[in-house]
């Protein structure tokens, strides 16, 4: 009776899961990478700058960018964006700058601008360090909206219609992403993990009461039913265990009372720790003003506590010259991350560190410590890109591998895996589908049994 009463709302919520995840498998949720938001700066008018008189001269910086935001230099490190013509915190972006600034990264002018707090496409706490922003309108053909952020000046989210529609018919429903909901973190985070509950426990008992009708070691039947009751039970024997495997993945995936929950690794810390100063970055800031240096962003990627920056890709030392990392410098500034098993540059995906939608970065400098941590550097910079510890590696294989099935090397992504899956799907939902309907019709009847009929 609880499956069958439970099976109408929460069979509807994971029907919901079922079609939404067909759709994911060809969409992803919006976003503007680094990558495209650097694309769309401007070179940076060394003209102006470089004023850090912001900042005490004996503060460490940690890391950070300089770039250009309409027409000006700016530093962007520990939380705040300093402009670089007056030595001041930037002031919140008027709309013509931020009108400016989409322009740049559009490539067209928009149409208009206004300010709001957040809304569906800057939803999560991702964006709270940079709210509020400008929402610009493009105006152009597919609709474009880019969101700038009145205190930073980033280009923050950039949508189109199609973005916008497809996120409605995918990402929204399945994580359950609706703007009402999702700005309450407490609330979408307690709704989606009993809501995961709940759909186990429907799976685990139509389990149950599937195998005990089926009875194959009392009946050679594959069913004792008929009609549309035959088809539910059919699919649900053939579907049952992928839909708990599925519902249990889903569940793991809000790392619910810290199941596989990944602490800050200390060791990380200390290897990032920088002894750069402010007034150092001055120095370096004036010397590529001089070598009138052509970029687009400057990135301060302090390595072994020392300054070093990186133009558009290419790692420069605190003078401007060329300064590539060699194998040597990677392996030796490994040492502070722990004691390690091996190390080395990998030109190929490995189990942790892998692409699926996108491609990920290669080659990466792969660090194994002895006690089975790995930590992903980029050769260029030095910086730590992930750092998989053992939840993280329990993340990987109980949620990730589940939820996308993408375990066999070679069809673990692209057309052969995504039709593969939508067949999946579509079975599982056809399970659930079939069993929503049984369990309303049920209902219904009871109900009129209990509700005695109006007389004429």
């Amino acid at each position: 009776m609880a499956h069958r009463y439970l099976g109408v709302a929460v069979g509807l919520l994971m029907l919901l899961w079922f079609a939404s995840g067909v759709v994911m498998l060809f969409v992803r949720w919006p976003e503007v990478t680094p990558a495209e938001r650097t694309a769309g700066l401007a070179p940076i008018p060394w003209a102006r700058c470089c004023d850090l008189s912001a900042l005490d001269p004996a503060q460490v910086v940690d890391g950070g960018s300089v770039e250009a935001l309409a027409g000006r230099p700016v530093l962007r490190t520990g939380g705040e964006t300093y402009d670089l013509s007056t030595g001041q915190v930037l002031a919140p972006l008027s709309r013509a700058a931020a009108m400016q600034a989409a322009q740049l990264h559009a490539g067209r002018a928009p149409i208009s601008a206004r300010l709001v707090q957040r809304d569906q496409w800057t939803v999560t706490g991702y964006f709270n360090a940079r709210r509020p922003f400008w929402r610009v309108e493009m105006g152009d053909p597919v609709r474009t909206v880019i969101h700038v952020s009145a205190r930073t000046g980033e280009i923050s989210q950039a949508t189109t219609r199609n973005d916008r529609v497809l996120a409605w018919l995918g990402p929204i429903p399945h994580w359950l992403y609706p703007q009402v909901l999702r700005q309450d973190v407490r609330l979408w985070t307690q709704v989606v993990i009993w809501g995961s509950l709940a759909g186990l426990f429907l799976t685990v008992t139509g389990i149950y009461l599937g195998v005990i009708a089926w009875r194959p070691w009392r009946d050679a039947r594959l069913t004792p039913f008929r009609g549309l009751m035959k088809w539910h039970h059919l699919t649900g024997l053939a579907a049952g265990l992928l839909t708990l495997t599925w519902t249990l993945s889903g569940l793991l995936s809000m790392q619910p009372w810290g199941l596989l929950d990944s602490q800050p690794d200390p060791a990380v810390a200390s290897y990032r720790q920088s002894q750069t100063t402010a007034g150092e970055l001055s120095q370096a800031l004036q010397a590529l003003k001089a070598r009138d240096l052509k970029a687009r962003q400057v990135r301060i990627v302090p390595f072994e506590g020392r300054l070093a920056l990186l133009a558009d890709g290419a790692r420069l030392d605190a003078a401007g010259r060329p300064a590539p990392l060699a194998p040597s410098d990677l392996a030796r500034a490994a040492q502070a991350l722990g004691p390690i098993a091996r190390q080395g540059l990998i030109a190929t995906e490995d189990a942790y560190w892998y692409g699926h939608h996108e491609p990920v970065q290669l080659p990466v400098w792969r660090v194994i410590r002895t006690d089975g941590t790995r930590h992903y550097l980029d050769p260029a910079s030095g910086e730590v890109l992930r750092t998989v510890d053992a939840a993280g590696r329990g993340f990987r294989w109980w949620h990730l591998a589940l939820h996308r099935l993408d375990v066999v090397p070679g069809f673990d992504r692209g057309a052969g895996w995504a039709a593969a899956m939508t067949v999946l799907l579509l079975l599982a939902g056809a399970s659930v589908a079939i069993g929503v309907w049984l369990a309303f019709r049920r209902i219904r009847h009871d109900l009129g049994r209990l509700i005695p009929r109006r007389r004429a």
